[in-house]
């Protein structure tokens, strides 16, 4: 009797609580691979797989979307930051599913991000879908 009386209680005062309201001031749409450029400058997640990828001299470009030089967008590693990976940046994630965060620009009028930390990479994602976020 006690358990029910003290269930009663605690369903009545928790209708009388006010929800929490979140602000939201950030929207995120959903763009087409295709629509990339047009979100230049703004800060993206993207998901889809390497398809292929070249480790320079200073620098790591893996190819998202397609194969050089028909990718969709190339994510963009310096020489600097390879320590930070703790292996073979590109064994690390080509042939692989991957979702992308940074800030998109054009290089040469082709879209690239350029990822300085491994956090914004994230290969172990099931996405089925093709999409970009965009967080306006």
């Amino acid at each position: 009797m006690k358990t029910l009386l003290l269930i009663c209680l605690l369903v009545s005062t928790s209708f009388g609580l006010k929800a929490q309201e979140v602000e939201i001031d950030q929207v995120i749409g959903h763009w087409e691979l295709k629509d990339i450029p047009k979100a230049a400058g703004k800060e993206v997640v993207l998901v889809d797989s390497v398809y292929d990828g070249r480790a320079f001299e200073n620098h790591t470009l893996l190819n998202v979307g397609g194969n050089f030089p028909n990718q969709l967008i190339s994510v963009f590693i310096d020489k600097k930051d390879y320590d930070k990976f703790g292996r073979d940046v590109l064994k690390l994630y080509q042939h692989k599913k991957i979702s992308v965060h940074g800030k998109l620009s054009l290089h040469k009028d082709k879209p690239q991000i350029v990822v300085t930390d491994p956090k914004q990479l994230n290969n172990h994602l099931s996405w089925k879908q093709k999409v970009l976020n965009v967080i306006f």
